[in-house]
């Protein structure tokens, strides 16, 4: 939707999770603030924002001002009125492309991670769900497998949540799992159940809020050393970690000039089918910018 507004000006983007009840919200949210509409759901209330992150309350006239173009020549100057004109779609149709350059962006609510890890006892995978921000967040896993079905999860801020993934036990000899959210959120889990149980690594995400920035600790549970690698898929470059047999490794990425941004793939040299991708934007409170990598930057 395209809201128009003294307080929106500047042309920014929000991807907070809105639907139809929003606006309702909305007005709830401006001439009561508190629940009226007795047709919304507690789930809908929660996943669904109230519009007011689209808002700049506090410093809407921060913008500077801009200078419209002249649109006298807008005017149509054939006002003759014509029979329909009956559309036939293309027999070759393809997708529009993405506008590109970045716009700015409204801050949001969210922050969320995902943890996942091979179980050596029985082969299925087990993916933990975090969710440290302020607004409620629906995570989407799908499974390269068609074994799986795809599964949806809610998760309330403050309260983790997991679910598991058979492999072995239903004779599949690779796992791959991504799991979806909200602005771009994305972790990707994939190896062979050999390669996992033997290779397999470790990897957690923390956020540096203050300073716009991500740490990605990298643990080795294996009895072997690990040559593992990340690449950050924005810049191109790549760091090289060796960690010991039942070590960690920490690696800190500064994301300020991306405003946020990060894409990064996790490799290990002893075994090519595993790899990790994680891969989203740090929230810092403030406002920041669309994906460059959408923007084709």
């Amino acid at each position: 939707m395209i809201v128009i507004s003294p307080w929106t000006k500047g042309g920014y983007l929000n991807s907070q999770v809105f639907d139809h009840t929003s606006l309702i919200r909305f007005i709830e949210t401006r001439f009561s603030n508190v629940p009226m509409e007795t047709n919304i759901t507690p789930w809908r209330r929660a996943v669904a924002g109230d519009l007011t992150s689209a808002f700049d309350f506090v410093n809407p006239n921060s913008e500077k001002a801009v200078d419209l173009p002249d649109t006298s020549s807008y005017k149509p100057t054939n006002l003759v009125r014509f029979p329909d004109y009956n559309v036939v779609p293309p027999a070759n149709q393809t997708l529009p492309k993405q506008e590109p350059g970045v716009r700015p962006a409204r801050a949001l609510p969210y922050e969320l991670n995902a943890h996942g890890v091979l179980q050596l006892f029985d082969s299925s995978f087990v993916i933990e769900f975090a969710n440290t921000g302020q607004a409620t967040a629906v995570f989407q896993v799908r499974s390269g497998s068609p074994l799986h079905i795809p599964r949806t999860y809610t998760v309330e801020p403050g309260k983790p949540l997991s679910d598991t993934w058979l492999l072995g036990s239903i004779g599949l000899v690779t796992g791959d799992l991504s799991v979806y959210g909200p602005n771009g959120f994305f972790r990707g889990f994939s190896g062979s159940v050999s390669g996992l149980r033997n290779a397999q690594l470790d990897v957690r995400a923390s956020y540096d809020h203050g300073n716009n920035g991500i740490t990605l600790t990298i643990g080795n549970p294996s009895s072997q050393t690990a040559l593992v690698t990340i690449l950050d898929q924005y810049t191109g470059n790549s760091v090289q970690l060796t960690i010991n047999a039942g070590r960690s490794a920490s690696q800190y990425f500064t994301l300020s000039r991306l405003s946020g941004w990060y894409d990064f793939v996790i490799t290990v040299a002893s075994d090519a089918s595993i790899r990790y991708h994680f891969a989203g934007h740090v929230e810092t409170g403030k406002d920041s910018i669309s994906d460059p990598a959408l923007g084709g930057l």
